[in-house]
């Protein structure tokens, strides 16, 4: 009997290298723990107004505890009156560790690198600092989006640290709808376009979740739009199955055999067709969800505050996209639907013969994808924070992309290929001018297919491939 393509049991290779990412990701958030004394912070955020003239604004933007628990550095943004502003940073000690008596006594105070003499330090404790509640009032309020002290490294090694972390984060995004396209593709050969437009349909079932838990929930704002980011991680891929099964039934399995490019240009037309519905039903606009502060951690600092750092929403996001990734691969792997889908995947004719419902399994592939779509969408809403129905298609194209890089229709490839891509373009746009990094990545795909047809897991001399 004939066989298609590589072998679907080294499609579904082993996951060990997407578990490894997901581990280092939640020990990079686990050592990262908060180390101020809020006691201590508040007692210095107070001597920061005492040291600038009245007017002037001030906002905090790291507090940084002592390794011995006596002090705390705060780097903060001031702009003082007829000044423009700029970035400063005060250090003060106290008289003991905070758990101790005398741990909210200053005993020093340290303003742009320049200690406060005795007699300022005295006058700014005995009538400013001293005066409790009163003087605690007019302090600027701690920076709640950032916690944690991170570890202490260079400028390099803080840019390298967030260079690798915007590229995990984009990476992971593109690698999980690059999955989506390799269960379609592996099973028939064909290019299934549509997935980047119904990922945007699960990011406005995120964003309406959003907007009903904010209008009922009673919650304050904050809370509420969390509430609605957990509301809509159930209703999304609720949406997006039933999607995805819709237009698997219609379009995608009548045309999965059909000579020519049927499935494309239908699956373009999809895309078209998704995205001006979503324009007439929801308007032309972006639609923003407003967080409040976005709250995260501290990865890395240096000495004059330059910091890494990494949101809740963005570590949340890019975990769910791993895990999905992930869970896809191993239910390929390990599942009786993954059975299926490798049985035809190999030899359809022959999985036929053995009472395999080749049509069952790729309606089931298809839903699948679509539920990895709709954490796509919660991806973008969560991390972005806002989401519009023309984001569709270029999103679609770059997971494609990342898909024939990793070797399309091999899951494990589509994951690594979307995490390279990801590392790709975060490296253009750090070192290299941003409007060019679009005509870098396709400019490269079109290279390592004239080297390479079959992408970095694929067949490296594959035959003809159906599209």
């Amino acid at each position: 009997m004939p066989r298609r393509g590589p072998s679907a049991l080294r499609r579904a290779g082993s996951p060990r290298a997407g578990v490894l990412l997901a581990g280092l990701l939640l020990l990079a958030l686990a050592g990262c723990m908060p180390a101020v004394d809020p006691g201590q912070a508040l007692v210095c955020r107070t001597v920061l107004v005492a040291l600038h003239p009245e007017g002037t604004h001030i906002e905090v933007l790291r507090e940084i505890g002592d390794a011995d628990a006596r002090g705390v550095a705060i780097v903060y943004r001031v702009a003082e009156p007829g000044a423009p502003p700029r970035r400063a940073s005060t250090a003060c000690r106290f008289g003991a560790e905070r758990t101790l008596p005398g741990g909210r006594d200053l005993v020093s105070v340290t303003h742009d690198g320049v200690a406060l003499s005795p007699v300022r330090l005295f006058l700014l404790e005995r009538y400013w600092t001293g005066k409790g509640a009163d003087a605690a009032a007019t302090a600027p309020p701690r920076p709640s989006a950032l916690a944690g002290e991170g570890l202490p490294l260079g400028r390099g090694g803080v840019q390298a640290l967030q260079v690798g972390l915007a590229a995990l984060t984009t990476g992971s995004l593109y690698g999980l709808l690059a999955v989506a396209y390799s269960l379609v593709y592996g099973l028939v050969g064909r290019i299934f376009l549509a997935f980047g437009e119904i990922a945007i349909v699960g990011g406005y079932a995120v964003a309406i979740a959003v907007g009903v838990a904010l209008a009922t929930s009673g919650l304050a704002g904050e809370a509420a739009v969390y509430a609605g980011l957990a509301l809509g991680l159930v209703l999304a891929p609720l949406a997006t199955a039933s999607l995805a099964r819709l237009l698997a039934e219609g379009v995608v399995a009548p045309l999965a055999h059909r000579p020519g490019y049927a499935m494309l240009v239908a699956s373009f037309g999809l895309v078209i067709a998704l995205s001006e519905g979503l324009r007439l039903v929801q308007g032309g606009s972006e639609i923003w969800i407003a967080p409040g502060r976005v709250r995260g951690v501290v990865l890395a600092t240096t000495p004059d505050g330059a910091l890494a750092t990494i949101t809740l929403t963005q570590g949340a996001a890019i975990a769910l996209a791993l895990a999905g990734a992930l869970a896809a691969i191993v239910l390929v792997a390990r599942s009786r639907f993954g059975r299926a889908w490798r049985a035809v995947s190999d030899d359809p004719d022959a999985a036929a013969l053995m009472g395999v419902d080749a049509r069952a399994t790729l309606v089931g592939a298809v839903t699948l994808a679509g539920v990895l779509a709709a954490l796509a969408g919660w991806f973008v809403v969560a991390h972005y924070g806002n989401i519009s129905f023309a984001g569709g298609l270029m999103l679609g194209l770059k997971a494609l992309v990342a898909a024939i890089l990793g070797g399309i229709g091999s899951l494990p490839g589509a994951l690594l290929g979307g995490l390279l891509l990801g590392l790709g373009e975060s490296l253009w746009s750090a070192f290299l001018p941003g409007a060019y990094r679009d005509v870098a990545v396709f400019g490269a795909l079109a290279l390592l297919l004239a080297l390479r047809p079959g992408g970095l897991l694929g067949d490296a001399h594959p035959g003809v491939q159906r599209v």
